[in-house]
C-alpha cells in the first residue's frame, strides 16, 4: 500500500512537471500513469485522474485569479454543457471493456501528441466587432470537452483554450486561465457522475497525486522558463506519441 501512494506521488510529479514544462497536454499522462505504475484498473483510473486533474487545474488557476484573468462568466457559461455530457461521457464509458477503453485512450494520446507537433498559436482576425462571443462554438465545444472528460479522464484544455481565443475573443492568456477553471468545473462535475452513478472513485489516491503534481507544477515552470519551448513540445509530443503506441499494441495483442 505504501508503494502504491509513493507511485501515485511520483505519477503527479511527472504529469504536473509536464504541464508546467510545456503548458498543455500533461493530464495526458494522467490515466496511463495511473493504470501502469499505481496499478489502477482504466476504469477507476479515468475517476481518479477527473478528480485529480480538476483539483491541480484550480490550484494552478489561482494565481490567475489574482490578476483577474478568469472570466467567471464565460467559464460558467461554456461548462453549462457539461453537467450533462460529463456524466454521459462516465457512463459510456462503463460499458466498454478495460482492453477496449485503452485502445481508444491510446489513439487519443497519439491524436494529441501529433497535434502538439504541429501546432500553431490560434490566429483570430481583429475585426470593429470582434468583442462579441460565438456562443453556438462556446455552447458546443463545452459540450464536447465535458464529454471528453467523463469519458477519458482528460482535462480537454487542448480543446477549450482554442475555443476560448477565437469563439469568446479572449486574450490568449485569459483563454487559459479560464480553462483551469472550467477543467476543475467538469472535474468536479466528473466526481458527480461517478457517485451518481455508484462508481469507485480512490480519493486518497486522487489527493496524492494531486500533491506530487503541484509540486512537479512548480518544478516544471521553473525550467519551462530556462528552456527552449518548441523544443520541449516536440520532445513531449513524441514521447506521447509512442507511450499512445505502446498502450495501443499492448492492448490489441490482448484482444486478439
Amino acid at each position: 500500500m505504501t508503494f502504491t501512494y509513493l507511485f501515485a506521488l511520483l505519477s503527479g510529479l511527472l504529469s504536473g512537471g509536464a504541464l508546467g514544462l510545456t503548458g498543455g497536454g500533461g493530464s495526458i499522462l494522467a490515466v496511463p500513469l495511473l493504470v501502469y505504475l499505481v496499478g489502477e484498473n482504466i476504469h477507476l483510473a479515468i475517476g481518479t485522474s477527473l478528480v485529480a486533474v480538476g483539483v491541480t487545474s484550480l490550484i494552478s488557476s489561482v494565481s490567475y485569479m489574482r490578476q483577474s484573468l478568469v472570466k467567471f462568466k464565460i467559464a460558467f457559461f461554456m461548462a453549462a454543457p457539461g453537467l450533462v455530457s460529463t456524466y454521459l461521457g462516465a457512463l459510456i464509458n462503463k460499458q466498454i471493456k478495460g482492453p477496449v477503453l485503452l485502445l481508444i485512450f491510446a489513439l487519443l494520446m497519439i491524436y494529441i501528441g501529433y497535434m502538439m507537433t504541429s501546432k500553431k498559436a490560434p490566429e483570430r482576425k481583429e475585426t470593429a466587432g470582434s468583442s462579441s462571443i460565438n456562443y453556438p462554438r462556446i455552447l458546443t465545444l463545452g459540450f464536447i470537452t465535458g464529454l471528453a472528460s467523463g469519458f477519458f479522464g482528460i482535462g480537454g484544455g487542448f480543446m477549450l483554450v482554442p475555443a476560448l481565443f477565437l469563439g469568446a475573443n479572449l486574450k490568449m492568456k485569459e483563454a487559459i486561465a479560464t480553462s483551469l477553471f472550467i477543467i476543475f468545473i467538469f472535474g468536479m462535475f466528473g466526481l458527480a457522475s461517478y457517485l451518481i452513478q455508484g462508481r469507485e472513485i480512490n480519493l486518497a489516491i486522487s489527493a496524492v497525486f494531486v500533491i506530487g503534481g503541484s509540486v512537479g507544477g512548480i518544478i516544471g515552470a521553473f525550467y519551462a522558463k530556462r528552456l527552449d519551448q518548441v523544443l520541449l513540445r516536440r520532445i513531449f509530443s513524441i514521447f506521447i506519441i509512442l507511450i499512445g503506441l505502446a498502450v495501443f499494441a499492448e492492448n490489441l495483442i490482448k484482444l486478439l
